[in-house]
């Protein structure tokens, strides 16, 4: 196993596997961003790609590449390692079945399934007609792994478990469904219907969506279905294609969102690679801070009819709360974006370029005082920034022609609903950390980690002024140092690295740091002493008696003088 770790590490870069997930910027030797793990204004994750390292100073998460996958993914130790082995060309040392996660397990149970509908599409001549009367090009089929599942009960069933594969294993799946009639068994739970495999961000399968396809699929639920809520797939915080715009979103810095995976799939092959799809739901707060990950602007392109609206709506109010620049892409003629590829590719391209403000496509759109009320002025009060409030306000003024005060006032009448934040608190800068975050630390601990982060950062360096000084703190400190953990030393490296590496004398630094580090010892001795002496003065009968109280005071007298001349030094 650690052979195969490093033959990943070997061939990754950790910033290259970060940067596909989040938007980097260059910060000296390293990297930064703003943290994917808690709501943040200003970034404090940091990426050393000199160590292969990660951290964040805000919430404390840091690293690896395999935590940084296990930490943004959601998954074991077993499953980062299939994932960046896959993207290195590393081949995974054979596990023991009993080692092997059932998450894993499970994933690979959907890859079969995938190839299973990929070889029925590949045999159906009516299905391939009709993906291609819809305009979609074969190797847009493939690209996305689309399939078919024919007509019948048992037909995936059958051939996942000439695989290996247990009942209980493709039921946790979603992929049969227990019978009510005991003597029926299982019967698969997609038939006669066009399978659209979803992948989540890693680019693994973890569910499908089957469009009807023929009379025979009538029976088996609506137009569209979509695998149940499993331990692989959440449709709350997967958007269909994001795997395959995700490179695209952050160098166009937006992502389209639309409603229905023929539109995603028809977009890609227009040329718009920066779109992807709600899946039976409509956008969640776990959607947007994927998203946010990448770009903080989205283009809304849901369908033209009531259910498109009234899910458009929803996310634009959260869209807009959570701090994204949102903007509305009018499909022509009124038609589903896939339709609009279908008559005129460029048509659509020509929509996403010229996609509109979404608070200006309504200024536009409505005349009637009531009809601003009741569309626009909520999402104007949704909005993080007084600043752009008011200038919403200014255009609303003029385009009815009444006074700025009048909208204001009927602004403040509007309750927009809180954010979802159950998972985060507040720091005492008012950033957003995720709740269990570790306290903040005390002075002498950030002193001392300080000193430490130096000596980390330091230990191979040739600066002859420094290195002396280093070395007997080391050896003063050498069971301790011994002993860290190594994402400990990294954190702290990085830590002092980023803090010091513009300073003008680092041996001069570091005695400041430890002179600091001396005189907070002595306080926290003291302070440690003041509260032995209060417990003593408040107890009957104290342990020890007038002698341990008479010692207590004379350490404190001597504590409290040998504070007072480090003070005139």
């Amino acid at each position: 196993m650690s052979s195969t770790v490093e033959q990943i590490k070997s061939r990754l870069s950790i910033a290259d596997v970060v940067q596909s997930y989040i938007k980097l910027q260059k910060a000296g030797a390293n990297f930064k961003a703003n943290c994917p793990f808690h709501n943040e204004k200003t970034p404090s994750f940091f990426v050393s790609p000199s160590r292969q390292s990660w951290h964040c100073f805000g919430c404390s998460r840091g690293g690896d590449m395999f935590s940084f996958i296990m930490e943004i993914e959601g998954v074991d130790f077993l499953e980062s390692l299939k994932i960046l082995a896959d993207r290195a060309g590393v081949e995974v040392e054979k596990i023991d079945k009993k080692q092997q996660s059932e998450r894993l397990r499970l994933l690979q149970l959907i890859g079969e399934s995938v190839k299973f509908y990929e070889f029925e599409l590949r045999k159906n001549a009516d299905v391939v007609a009709y993906l291609k009367k819809r305009g979609m090009k074969g190797e847009t089929a493939k690209s996305f792994n689309l399939g078919f599942a024919p007509a019948g009960w048992r037909n995936l069933h059958d051939y996942l478990k000439d695989k290996d594969y247990s009942d209980f294993e493709m039921e946790k799946a979603g992929m049969i469904v227990k019978s009510d009639k005991a003597q029926t068994g299982y019967y698969d739970r997609f038939r006669s219907r066009i399978m659209f495999p979803i992948f989540n961000a890693s680019g693994q399968a973890v569910g499908f969506s089957g469009r009807i396809f023929g009379e025979e699929g009538t029976d088996s639920g609506g137009k569209y279905i979509n695998s149940p809520q499993t331990v692989l797939y959440d449709k709350s915080r997967i958007l269909y294609g994001f795997d395959k715009a995700k490179n695209e979103i952050r160098k166009k810095d937006a992502c389209v969102i639309m409603e229905g995976q023929m539109d995603a799939v028809m977009s890609h092959q227009a040329g718009v690679v920066n779109a992807a799809a709600v899946s039976g739901t409509a956008l969640t707060i776990d959607h947007l801070r994927l998203i946010k990950r990448l770009t903080d602007k989205i283009i809304m392109a849901f369908d033209k009819d009531e259910a498109g609206a009234r899910a458009s709506s929803k996310g634009i109010d959260m869209a807009l709360a959570e701090g994204f620049e949102v903007k509305i892409a009018v499909s022509p003629s009124g038609k589903d974006p896939a339709d609009a590829v279908l008559d005129n590719p460029e048509s659509w391209l020509k929509a996403v370029s010229e996609a509109k403000n979404v608070i200006e496509f309504y200024l536009e759109l409505f005349d009637d005082r009531k009809d601003i009320e009741r569309k626009i002025l909520p999402y104007i009060a949704v909005l993080p920034s007084e600043m752009e409030k008011a200038g919403w306000v200014k255009k609303i003024s003029e385009k009815l022609k009444i006074k700025e005060d009048s909208v204001w006032d009927e602004l403040k009448k509007v309750k927009p609903a809180p954010t979802p934040m159950a998972r985060f608190r507040l720091d005492s800068q008012g950033e957003t950390l995720p709740l269990g975050a570790p306290p903040k630390q005390t002075r002498l601990e950030f002193m001392r980690n300080r000193l430490l982060g130096i000596v980390f950062w330091q230990k191979d360096a040739q600066d002859q002024d420094l290195k002396p000084i280093i070395d007997e703190f080391a050896a003063l400190e050498k069971d301790k140092i011994d002993n860290y953990p190594t994402e400990e030393k990294n954190k702290l490296a990085l830590e002092a690295e980023l803090f010091f590496s513009g300073a003008v004398s680092l041996k001069e630094e570091f005695l400041k740091i430890k002179k600091e580090t001396e005189k907070e010892e002595i306080k926290a001795e003291l302070e440690s002493i003041t509260g032995k002496i209060k417990e003593m003065e408040m107890a009957e009968n104290p342990p020890g008696g007038e002698a341990k109280l008479k010692q207590y005071l004379d350490d404190f007298h001597k504590l409290t003088k040998k504070l007072n001349l480090w003070q005139k030094k």
